[in-house]
């Protein structure tokens, strides 16, 4: 259990430490890019059940996207796709053995949702220019300047820690149940992960599309 907080060190890279999490990081990247040239390097006109599971997957990213940002479903799809594909992936590492889910490090957590932070002034800019987009800030009073900066910053952490304490938790209760029973419960706790990482990310994906729409969006005075 002390390693949910304290993550193992396993050697040393240039005097810095490399943990399980970025170990286990790396290797779900790994897998993640194996498995995307495994099923883009032939696309057939008529698509393989692999190919059709794929399709869904991105169709339903695109129409997540579209409901909240109409005409912006291929704009956002590689950034949304790519959270929402390494969120779930990541979120059940922890169920293969010796590999931890990198979700459940706050480190991991807060990088994902630093991305979220300049992802949406980098889509709000491309789209609407400086000017519009940080006339926002200032709208309808330049009073409220701070407190948009202060929703901007909390807004961050709230959505790295609800990742973070979520997959933490998951993986403490899975922990105490493989305790007090180790032959009956395994099956029902990976099922159970499973959801749990599919639900999270998920959740992470859809405030990310709230954020970029929002960003993008232009409201008339």
């Amino acid at each position: 259990m002390e390693e949910l907080f304290n993550p193992q060190v396993f050697f040393y890279f240039l005097g810095l430490p490399v943990t399980k999490t970025v170990v286990s990081t790396w290797i779900v990247m790994a897998f993640l890019v194996i498995l995307s040239w495994f099923i883009t390097r032939r696309m057939n006109p008529v698509p393989t059940r692999l190919q059709n599971i794929v399709e869904l997957f991105v169709e339903a990213i695109i129409n997540l996207i579209e409901g909240m940002s109409p005409g912006n479903g291929r704009k956002f799809l590689p950034l949304v796709g790519s959270l929402a594909l390494f969120i779930g992936t990541a979120s059940i590492a922890h169920l293969v053995p010796g590999l931890k889910a990198p979700t459940s490090d706050f480190n991991t957590a807060f990088a994902l949702a630093l991305v979220v932070f300049f992802a949406v002034p980098f889509y709000g800019i491309a789209m609407r220019g400086v000017r519009g987009y940080f006339r926002e800030y200032v709208s309808p009073s330049p009073i409220l300047l701070p407190f948009h900066i202060i929703s901007e910053i909390t807004r961050t952490f709230s959505l790295a820690l609800r990742l973070f304490g979520n997959i933490l938790g998951e993986e403490i209760i899975i922990g105490i149940f493989f305790l007090l029973s180790p032959l009956f419960v395994p099956i029902p706790m990976m099922l159970f992960s499973v959801f749990t990482g599919v639900i999270q990310a998920y959740i992470f994906t859809i405030l990310t599309v709230v954020y970029i729409s929002a960003a993008v969006e232009v409201h008339e005075g």
